[in-house]
């Protein structure tokens, strides 16, 4: 055989290998999100970077702490705080509670249903802000990947430290991107960009101290009211820009 043709096998045999080395970018987004939802419990620290258009046209990111816990079995506690906001939306199984500590307003109603319903419930209908919860529906791997236009593995990237598999998704109404770390496949961080709202402002969460098996009990989702609040909705609580 030619040493061209020599040097031509071993191209094609090295760019195929490399070819087949690239993971599926749908498989790593159900297994990723796929360990969460075969948790019977989940906390985890959210480190939010939100952005907002004002009416003027300028374009605000405000960051903020956060975290989220939750149990299968019924109950969830999201929390975050920066400088416009400071709030806790809860669920215990039978009730409902809000804290706006900037507010000053506490909010509590009885409810009933799954985590997934009262979620949907509280962010649709009654204004709560519940950061992340894309990614903690029982079906998040195939709600997030119902409507794609297309999807793409664009290698591995650092995210705090941490070598990630990178995936981008391209939907109909926002584009997301997903971070998954390459030793326990956990998300590492999620990107929505909303491409059709003027200024495409974007909502990143990093994610850090994943625990798939934290200690609750029943007190765990329970929020009682700090003195001198006022009683009122979740909407009451939301920042004012």
């Amino acid at each position: 055989m030619k040493i061209s043709r020599i040097v031509g096998a071993i191209t094609f045999s090295l760019f195929s290998v490399s070819a087949a080395a690239d993971p599926d970018p749908h498989a790593l987004v159900k297994e990723s999100l796929g360990k969460l939802v075969s948790a019977a419990a989940i906390s985890v620290d959210i480190a939010v970077a939100e952005e907002a258009v004002l009416s003027q046209g300028l374009k605000i990111r405000t960051l903020r702490e956060g975290s989220a816990m939750l149990n299968r079995g019924g109950g969830f506690r999201f929390a975050r705080k920066g400088a416009l906001v400071d709030q806790v939306v809860s669920y215990d199984g039978k009730n409902v509670y809000g804290i706006g500590h900037n507010a000053k307003v506490f909010v509590s109603a009885p409810v009933s249903g799954s985590n997934d319903e009262v979620m949907d419930v509280l962010t649709e209908e009654a204004g709560a802000y519940l950061p992340g919860r894309d990614l903690f529906y029982a079906d998040a791997p195939e709600e997030l990947l119902a409507e794609v236009l297309e999807s793409h593995y664009l290698g591995v990237a650092p995210v705090n430290g941490a070598g990630c598999h990178y995936v981008v998704v391209r939907g109909p109404e926002v584009d997301w991107h997903l971070w998954v770390n390459e030793k326990d496949m956990l998300p590492c961080k999620y990107l929505i960009t909303s491409k059709w709202m003027a200024g495409a402002p974007e909502f990143e969460m990093t994610f850090s101290n994943w625990n798939l098996n934290p200690k609750m009990d029943a007190s765990t989702f329970v929020l009682s009211p700090p003195a001198g609040y006022a009683v009122g909705k979740f909407v009451d609580m939301q920042p004012k820009y």
